[in-house]
């Protein structure tokens, strides 16, 4: 027993949450029926939904779903077709999720952020001629313009268009728009009737999901059905203990809600969204991830349990709703970037609750590295191995014949919104009233993105010399290196081709530099294109990030890797600030020289701090483009003629 723990340290993480070790064999089952039919089945007449207020049943998205289904049939689409959407996070968007890939289709998933030219290419890579679009995000007609000149420069034929507001409590009347079909109208006029598709799960595509392209031309990520249903049993199975919610049933299932913030069509808000409908969750869906007003209005009134959010918003919600935060009865899910061990105890410490991180990437269908909930709690509990044995006592009293139905219909009795509201309550009690306790927060728990997911294939490459770093060596020497994962949730490949992007192992080689503790949590040390060559001394520049959120009045930070015109070959270390307003004018750059060579080799000490005013540079998912601060540094240097 003791070796298996040598060689996967996690499986002691995973005894302690009672997690099995496999959840195989898999269902062999399509997407749409894995998640949506058979939750409907369970709960036809209960909460699924909500926008602007507008509450659909499980029953409801079902019926539009085979509505969706039987029309692009009837429209001519077939299996291996890709029909493209552009939504924002709204009904408008699980309608298409399921109804697409129900006769085969495959699911193209594009972001309303997304460039024109961004737009163009991956509609000609796809050959789609079919999309589903939303015809506003933020300006009026600034999805449906894009999408109707994209038309102009590819082989697109068909635009479905709705808006917003279709699903509302005052849904508008539509006038005939040439050139676009709306969707309310084939929703209206087809029977929920598709037609039965033969289906190949492990080896027909249900999804292309496009990554970031921060670094190059986005590649297209290509799902299975089979792909998506075995990633999501293994995520939730990784986090809640079986009797809690297991893949068909579990205390929980059908009993909670979730504020769903994110956007669905970016990789972290997607995962959340597909499995939040696995498991019979109630989402509150906001279109617009920056309206925090909203955020609160919708949780007032629903009474989440579990927060969905980038670190981004999380920054927005303690400086614009710093007074609701405080006593927010809430697990806040964290995802989309890594979030620096200072902002998550902010968050912990003014919310009084808990912060959940964890490790995804499109290739692996979303998340391969989770947090247990034995780990999460932790600190509640006085310790792992405390919360370990309250976790098996749990375990083996829902076990029990009877017990789980019995409590299940006690829930039913309370109701849904009453069971809502007491989770909240009782979550902020725990949470004002024993973090504080003698025992502590765990510090272990910060900044760690958690252990594999069961049934992940793992293993760690050396960044010098490519060979395999055994997983004994890794954790008792405290090593680094290159983070690679596969299994069942690993993608068929890049559009269009099978098993590229894939390693000999049928893994994924996914550039991020880890480390991992002898209880198989793995710490992400920065990307591999984002450590910095310092006279041969490799720097890591999140480990630098991290210490500048922790500095005092640091709002944002990011830290690079410039070319030294005095060694060519090698870089310097820059480091960017944006401080807090209360602290403008305050922050120096010799302060933060000072504070870092207190903490640093000399050779990871910046050389120069840039203080900013403005935030800095990101990414279409709110990540920090550390790419744009390298290259204006570079254009810079060039035309100072400190550099060739």
């Amino acid at each position: 027993m003791e070796d298996k723990y040598v060689e996967k340290p996690w499986l002691r993480t995973y005894e302690l949450g009672c997690i099995p070790e496999t959840f195989e064999p898999y269902p062999e089952i399509t997407y749409t029926a894995n998640h949506l039919y058979k939750t409907t089945e369970k709960y036809p007449n209960e909460l699924a939904l909500v926008q602007l207020d507008y509450e659909m049943m499980w029953k409801e998205l079902r019926d539009k779903v085979d509505r969706l289904a039987t029309a692009l049939y009837d429209m001519g689409i077939r299996k291996g077709d890709v029909v493209a959407t552009c939504n924002t996070t709204s009904i408008q968007f699980a309608i298409c999720e399921f109804g697409i890939p129900r006769i085969g289709a495959i699911h193209c998933v594009l972001n309303p952020i997304d460039s024109l030219d961004g737009i163009v290419d991956k509609l000609e890579r796809t050959n789609c001629e079919t999309i589903i679009c939303m015809h506003t995000n933020v300006k009026d007609r600034d999805i449906i313009d894009k999408i109707e000149e994209a038309k102009e420069k590819t082989k697109l034929k068909t635009i479905i268009v709705s808006k917003l507001e279709d699903f509302s409590q005052n849904p508008p009347r539509h006038e005939e728009e040439e050139g676009v079909i709306w969707l309310t109208d084939l929703l209206e006029k087809y029977p929920p009737n598709p037609p039965k598709v033969e289906i190949d799960v492990k080896k027909d595509p249900a999804q292309v999901f496009f990554t970031g392209g921060t670094t190059g031309r986005p590649k297209g990520v290509t799902l299975s059905h089979y792909n998506m249903v075995t990633h999501d049993i293994k995520f939730l199975g990784t986090v809640i203990p079986q009797t809690l919610l297991s893949k068909d049933d579990g205390l929980l299932h059908g009993f909670t809600r979730v504020s769903m913030m994110l956007p669905i069509a970016h990789l972290y808000g997607h995962e959340m969204f597909r499995m939040f409908i696995s498991r019979g969750f109630a989402q509150l869906l906001q279109s617009d991830p920056r309206d925090t007003k909203e955020a609160v209005r919708l949780a007032k009134k629903y009474h989440p349990l579990m927060f969905m959010g980038s670190p981004t918003q999380y920054y927005r919600l303690l400086k614009e709703q710093a007074e609701f935060m405080e006593g927010f009865g809430t697990i806040f899910g964290s995802g989309s970037t890594a979030l620096p061990p200072a902002t998550q105890e902010e968050i912990e410490e003014k919310a009084t609750s808990i912060v959940m991180q964890g490790y995804g990437t499109s290739e692996l269908s979303g998340e391969g590295v989770l947090p247990t909930t034995a780990v999460l709690s932790a600190p509640f509990l006085g310790g792992k191995e405390t919360a370990g044995k309250a976790f098996h006592i749990l375990d083996r009293i829902l076990k029990m014949p009877g017990v789980i139905p019995l409590l299940r219909m006690g829930m039913g009795l309370i109701g849904r919104e009453n069971i809502a509201i007491i989770g909240t309550k009782a979550l902020s009690f725990l949470s004002k009233n024993v973090l504080a306790t003698p025992f502590g927060r765990e510090k272990e728990l910060i900044g760690t993105i958690g252990l594999p997911t069961v049934d992940t294939t793992f293993k760690v490459i050396d960044e010098d010399t490519g060979e395999v770093i055994p997983i004994p060596k890794l954790v008792k020497e405290g090593l680094r290196g290159e983070m690679c994962e596969g299994g069942p949730s690993a993608m068929l490949g890049y559009w269009p081709n099978v098993g590229d992007g894939l390693d000999e192992d049928g893994m994924i080689h996914t550039g991020d530099v880890i480390k991992m503790d002898e209880w198989g949590q793995v710490y992400v040390q920065d990307r591999t294109k984002d450590m910095i060559n310092v006279s041969g001394y490799k720097v890591y520049s999140i480990e630098l990030d991290d210490m500048l959120y922790a500095y005092p009045g640091v709002n944002e930070a990011a830290v690079i890797g410039v070319p030294d015109p005095e060694r060519p070959g090698q870089e310097r270390v820059k480091a960017f600030v944006v401080p807090k307003p209360e602290y403008r004018g305050k922050i120096k750059e010799e302060e933060i020289i000072k504070f870092f060579r207190e903490k640093v080799p000399p050779y990871a000490v910046p050389k120069s701090v840039e203080i900013r005013d403005e935030e800095l540079p990101k990414t279409p998912t709110e990540k920090i483009f550390k790419k744009q601060l390298r290259e204006e540094e570079i254009e810079k240097m060039k035309k100072a003629g400190i550099l060739k």
